[in-house]
């Protein structure tokens, strides 16, 4: 962006949800940490106007380990955290239906999926919803933990650490983000170009050994 004449800002937020009312009231121009059912669930809530530019590289939602090292010590009463925003919640849940601690009510949206939606809890966990940007400073009060990949990259906590992985489904795949008055604008057009360029393939080459983020087709 900077080689074709632009000048890139970068600026942090404690959470996604002020960095989604930045964007919104046009304090910023672009962010690069949440996936389109967060970005809708946004819209719908707030009743913004955001929109995506283009999917970008994503860290996918993992069960890591905190008291508790393997999958196969879940016992009776173990308690676990997850995300508490609409999104990664039910990305939660999917994931705890991956690992077969629990079942979903026949015909549940996996999309909007709440502890309503819980048909089984085959060890009695004790799920906490919290804040996702507080589960890495409160891991030692559970006995596994679920994060998103912004969440587990920002915490510098590794996917090599990551029990099970989930399937990234095309709703949470990470975009690019901006106001929808936006996305035609040149410099957004640029951000899209950048994003699939072959210089931008090849750092994901030399930077991806661990396969930390996971890929897929842009519209």
């Amino acid at each position: 962006m900077e080689k074709e004449g632009y000048k890139v800002t970068n600026k942090s937020f404690n959470n996604l949800l002020n960095a989604d009312i930045a964007l919104s009231d046009d304090q910023i121009d672009l962010n690069v940490d949440q996936h389109t059912a967060y970005l809708k669930n946004f819209n719908k809530e707030k009743n913004a106007g955001l929109a995506s530019i283009t999917k970008i590289p994503t860290v996918p939602t993992g069960l890591y380990p905190a008291n508790k090292k393997v999958l196969r010590d879940v016992s009776s009463g173990d308690k676990v955290a997850i995300p508490n925003d609409p999104a990664n919640t039910a990305r939660a849940y999917n994931l705890l239906v991956k690992a077969g601690w629990i079942t979903l009510k026949d015909g549940t949206d996996p999309i909007t999926a709440t502890n309503k939606d819980i048909a089984s809890n085959k060890y009695d966990l004790h799920i906490t919803e919290l804040d996702s940007s507080t589960i890495p400073r409160s891991i030692k009060n559970f006995d596994y933990v679920i994060l998103p990949g912004s969440v587990a990259y920002s915490a510098k906590i590794s996917t090599r650490k990551i029990l099970l992985p989930e399937t990234v489904r095309s709703e949470y795949q990470l975009v690019a983000a901006t106001n929808k008055k936006n996305v035609n604008k040149k410099w957004a057009v640029a951000v899209k170009k950048a994003y699939h360029s072959k210089e931008f393939k090849k750092y994901l080459e030399d930077h991806n050994k661990d396969n930390y983020w996971v890929t897929a087709k842009s519209k």
